[in-house]
């Protein structure tokens, strides 16, 4: 039995093995005897019928697929073990049986090496991060902190100074429905707005008219304003509760924050949500630093061409974590039958755009690591370290 080893693109081999004619006869016992071997054949032990027997119970091409792959594995790890300056990628893929030669091959693609075209990326830079937290961040951080912990309580009627939410059915002249909304009343970012005056003192399961006035109209009734908006609506209360909003005291906080030891009292909690900001803002920054940063030296200073079987990997990758998310292969599939084709087949190409996108962007991130001699223990590695090394070598 001989075997070659074929050099075909940048970024895959062929493996052939060519045999003899007693060579393949072996082989394609070897391969009844697996296929056979739970085969319930009468008057004989398992796996101890004769092999013509097992045979003329065997589909043909299970067979002869069977024969050439035994053929192949026999010295696949010959041929890889042999070279192993070639950095394989562990899974073969595309048999091929030549017509009228006892030979077979199947394809291996190996990772893929980044071609370094010009010394530009060298004069590219990062630009400086701005991460402080604001004041109005903190406060905004505070009360939407205050609303996760709120009280909604039942309430017949909406007071003025009191932060109420309702539930309220916009109708037409004709009381037919227009929409259902919710609005909040006397928020901070809402108080200013006269629309929202308007509901102070009103009860429950009251009904008013309402001039329509742009301006006044909550965010949510926008998107239904048309040249058949009517110049008066009518509205219903369908629902109120009052919500109250917890103080900071060091109880709640303690509440609030059972793990965090430091945070004890309000100034502490500001200071807590001031570095969470400016953590949050700082690796967001950093991201969207490196992403430019990568993009403009593929663009640029360096080329890749990523194979096929890397890109079903990664692709296979985010079809189960799309899986995960809508809880099931069976409710993604049906999400996709709502789809229409040209939809399924859009979303299925931007997947593999997007997962070519990321392996090119994941190897050019390694050259530049290696380039730069950015030493990285990935085992220890804590989140986006090579990235905050990278920016902390090439940042203006």
């Amino acid at each position: 039995m001989e075997k070659k080893l074929i050099k075909l693109e940048d970024s895959n081999y062929e493996i052939q093995v060519i045999f003899t004619d007693e060579e393949k006869e072996n082989a394609k016992n070897e391969a009844i005897k697996i296929l056979g071997k739970d085969l319930k054949i009468s008057w004989f032990r398992d796996g101890h019928a004769p092999i013509n027997l097992i045979e003329e119970k065997l589909n043909p091409e299970h067979v002869k697929m069977g024969t050439y792959e035994y053929l192949i594995n026999k010295w696949l790890h010959e041929v890889l073990d042999e070279n192993q300056e070639i950095k394989f990628i562990w899974e073969p893929y595309e048999p091929k049986e030549y017509d009228k030669e006892n030979r077979v091959g199947i394809k291996l693609d190996i990772y893929p090496e980044v071609q370094i075209l010009n010394d530009k990326r060298k004069s590219l830079k990062m630009w400086k991060m701005e991460t402080k937290a604001t004041d109005k961040e903190i406060e905004d951080s505070l009360l939407q902190l205050k609303k996760n912990y709120a009280e909604y309580k039942d309430t017949n009627k909406i007071e003025k100074d009191t932060v109420s939410k309702v539930s309220l059915d916009f109708l037409d002249k004709d009381w037919k429905s227009l929409e259902i909304g919710t609005v909040y009343v006397w928020e901070p970012e809402f108080t200013e707005s006269k629309f929202y005056d308007i509901f102070i003192w009103k009860e429950k399961n009251m009904n008013f008219e309402l001039d329509y006035k742009e301006n006044d109209l909550p965010p949510t009734f926008h998107k239904r304003k048309s040249e058949q908006t009517p110049a008066k609506i009518n509205v219903i209360i369908k629902d109120i509760k009052q919500i109250i909003l917890p103080e900071f005291t060091e109880e709640n906080i303690k509440k609030f924050f059972p793990d965090q030891k430091e945070v004890e009292n309000l100034q502490q909690l500001k200071e807590y949500i001031k570095n969470e900001i400016e953590k949050q803002k700082h690796d967001s920054e950093l991201i969207k630093n490196i992403e430019e940063y990568i993009n403009n030296i593929r663009d640029k200073s360096m080329k890749i061409t990523i194979p096929q079987t890397l890109i079903r990997q990664e692709f296979k990758s985010r079809i189960d974590n799309l899986e995960q998310r809508f809880g099931g292969q069976e409710k993604l599939t049906e999400y996709f039958k709502q789809l229409w084709d040209e939809k399924t087949k859009q979303f299925v190409e931007d997947i593999s755009k997007a997962s070519q996108d990321s392996l090119e962007k994941f190897f050019i991130l390694q050259k530049i690591t290696e380039e730069l001699k950015i030493d990285i223990d990935r085992q220890k590695a804590w989140k986006l370290e090579v990235e905050q090394k990278l920016y902390d070598k090439v940042s203006k």
